[in-house]
């Protein structure tokens, strides 16, 4: 396959892992001393810093295994170009403004009131200081499942049966378990991974097309369309929660886990969590624009350059 195609899934994918995705006008709307405070409380900042630094770490480490010294100088250069790039652009201070429009835009005061006091109790600091660590530090992992998954895809020869989705293995042990009961039960999680895979396709077009030029993916376009269908039908939200799960059990007690999956259940804290949700996916969606606009236009010029060094 072309190696802008394979790279338009590699991007597609990443965006998938990174939100694992959707306005409403409100009366009283948050005001941005109030969003601040949530994410002064929930620590957004360090945790960006933290997202930068386990992509940073992973790009170095694939450098460092790489044997062929052409491709270790190519691997090196790109590492050099998307790392300064990235650590410009995707910081807190940046992506601050975005974040407090969104919530504004999909929340109450009174919402993300709640949301504060919730941050600050038991299960959210669980959350905040456990748990979201946790699920960053997978970042590399479940990113590189997800690439391997889109190039097993590609190589399935169209018009081939599609295989039905293989079920995840058992949970190894109780506290497992207890991870994928965590992980599955969050409220809106499901749909949230319906509506990113959903724009899989959309996603690898507008990657090649940035890539290449407007209008550089015409000719991908039905190989892509391929690829994000048998995504969608062969990916699924319990292998994903299943991969998770096996690290997440060891990050986490089994009291930390029980304190979330029970203060999950609560009619409240789910409400409270669906509109979160929705503030989130406006989010991403508003960070992918930032991406798109704002980012790729320099990271990719600089990446032709340095790869038509090499």
């Amino acid at each position: 396959m072309h190696a802008s195609l394979m790279n338009a899934g590699r991007y597609a994918a990443t965006a998938l892992v990174f939100t694992m995705a959707m306005a409403q006008a409100h009366a009283a709307p948050a005001t941005k001393e109030t969003v601040r405070k949530y994410f002064d409380v929930t620590k957004a900042s360090s945790l960006t810093d933290n997202v930068v630094e386990t992509i940073s770490a992973m790009q170095a480490k694939e450098r460092k295994e790489e044997t062929n010294p052409k491709e270790k100088a190519k691997k090196k250069a790109m590492y050099d170009q998307t790392n300064k790039v990235i650590r410009k652009y995707v910081k807190w201070s940046a992506l601050e403004p975005i974040a407090i429009e969104s919530y504004q835009k999909e929340l109450d005061e009174a919402d993300v009131q709640g949301m504060i006091v919730h941050a600050q109790s038991p299960a959210g600091q669980i959350i905040t200081n456990k748990m979201t660590p946790a699920i960053i530090k997978q970042l590399p992992a479940v990113g590189k499942h997800l690439e391997q998954r889109i190039e097993t895809l590609s190589a399935q020869k169209a018009g081939a049966k599609t295989p039905a989705p293989v079920p995840p293995a058992p949970p190894a042990n109780p506290k497992e378990a207890m991870a994928r009961t965590l992980l599955s039960e969050m409220p809106g999680a499901r749909e949230e991974f319906a509506a990113m895979t959903a724009s899989m396709e959309a996603r690898m077009i507008q990657n090649v097309n940035m890539v290449m030029g407007e209008g550089g993916s015409s000719g991908m376009e039905p190989e892509m369309k391929r690829i994000a269908k048998l995504f969608k039908e062969q990916v699924t939200f319990d292998e994903i929660v299943a991969l998770k799960a096996r690290m997440l059990a060891s990050d986490l007690s089994e009291a930390d886990m029980s304190a979330v999956i029970e203060d999950n259940k609560k009619p409240a804290r789910r409400a409270q969590l669906i509109k979160a949700k929705k503030a989130e996916a406006a989010m991403q969606a508003r960070m992918n624009t930032y991406l798109q606009e704002t980012i790729m236009p320099v990271m990719v010029p600089e990446l032709m350059k340095t790869l038509g060094k090499k």
